[in-house]
This record gives structure tokens, C-alpha cells and sequence, in this order.
């Protein structure tokens, strides 16, 4: 990841992370677990933040900034690629959350991502590829039609060994632009992250 951060800790956050640090690990993973799944921003009703100002033992400041803390960190997490191990070693030197905290937090992270994602350890990386272009010639009532048609062939090893598979890919022309435009949005969105 280089010596880019991936969040900001400022003063307000460090109160937060503080709160998140104090609280039962449990109620912290269900937190946790509410805010990932939850469909809007305001991830808690009215009567439920009622019940969490009781059941916490926080007034209503404490409550949003930890809600706040809490989101903003999974939501910042989200916008990286790190492996699991090396999340839990920047929660803990860089955010500066507790051990438990930080295994928690990487375990809700980790299963997000993999439903996301998939599994990472069933991933292939790109080892090789090859290619090549056909050209057929069809004859269609007395005219002659070229037809061109792409042979893709990708040699993947799997994240967990180093035991390659093949890959081959026909592809005819409005296949081979469907996967040109998809490559080009996808170098758009690439170029996009690192301008940031």
C-alpha cells in the first residue's frame, strides 16, 4: 500500500476510537455488525439509539460520535485493498484500536469482503497470456464476409499454490468490444483512485 493512509485520525476521531475501546466487545461487534448491514445512513431508529443511550451508558453526543467513528472506519477500510493480517496490524498502529477490537473488526471485514470479493485464497493471479486473431471469410449469397474472432488464452496460478490453469476465451466481435469497453472503465476507475 506504500505510504499512502488510508484514514485520517484527527482529534474527533480519537475520542471516538477512545469510546470504541471502552465498550463490551461484544456490544462493539454487534455495532459493528448493525452498521455493515445496515440499508441506510442513519443505520438506528430513534427508539434504538434510546435503548443504546441506556444500554451503553452515554449521552447523546458520545452515542453519535461512536456510531460516526465506527462507520467511518469500515467505510474507509472498504476503500482499500488489504489483506486481513496487515488490516488488523494498521487498526492497531494506526487507528490505535485494542487487540480484541481490531480482531473483530478484521473478522466483520473479512467476511464482507469475501462476500463481496469471494474468497481470496480461491483467487488466480495472471501469470501469462497469449492471443491471437482469426479471420473467417463467409460466403453469404455470392458475398464474401470477413468474421473476426479472438482466441484468449490466460495461464492463472491459484493464490494458495502455484498450480496453473488455463483459461481460453472465443470471442467474437461484439464480445471482443464488450470486454474493450469493460477494460476501459475499469482503467478510468483505476486512473480515478490514484488521482486521490
Amino acid at each position: 500500500m506504500g505510504d499512502r493512509q488510508w484514514i485520517t485520525i484527527n482529534n474527533r476521531l480519537k475520542e471516538g476510537i477512545a469510546l470504541i475501546n471502552n465498550l463490551n466487545t461484544k456490544k462493539f461487534q454487534l455495532l459493528l455488525s448493525h452498521i455493515i448491514n445496515s440499508p441506510t445512513d442513519d443505520y438506528f431508529t430513534d427508539s434504538e439509539r434510546q435503548k443504546l443511550l441506556e444500554t451503553l451508558k452515554l449521552d447523546q453526543n458520545q452515542l453519535q460520535l461512536l456510531l460516526q467513528s465506527i462507520a467511518y472506519i469500515y467505510n474507509q477500510s472498504q476503500r482499500v485493498i488489504l489483506k486481513p493480517t496487515d488490516l488488523q496490524k494498521q487498526l492497531l498502529d494506526v487507528v490505535g484500536f485494542r487487540q480484541e477490537k481490531a480482531e473483530i473488526f478484521t473478522s466483520e471485514w473479512s467476511e464482507e469482503a469475501k462476500k463481496e470479493l469471494g474468497d481470496f485464497e480461491k483467487r488466480g493471479k495472471l501469470v501469462d497470456m497469449q492471443w491471437e486473431l482469426n479471420l473467417q471469410v463467409e460466403n453469404d449469397l455470392g458475398s464474401k464476409l470477413a468474421v473476426p474472432s479472438a482466441r484468449i488464452e490466460l495461464d492463472l496460478a491459484k493464490a494458495s499454490n502455484e498450480k496453473e490453469d488455463k483459461v481460453i476465451l472465443e470471442l467474437g466481435e461484439d464480445d471482443l468490444q464488450q470486454l474493450y469497453n469493460t477494460l476501459e472503465v475499469i482503467q478510468l476507475k483505476l486512473d480515478n483512485i490514484s488521482k486521490t
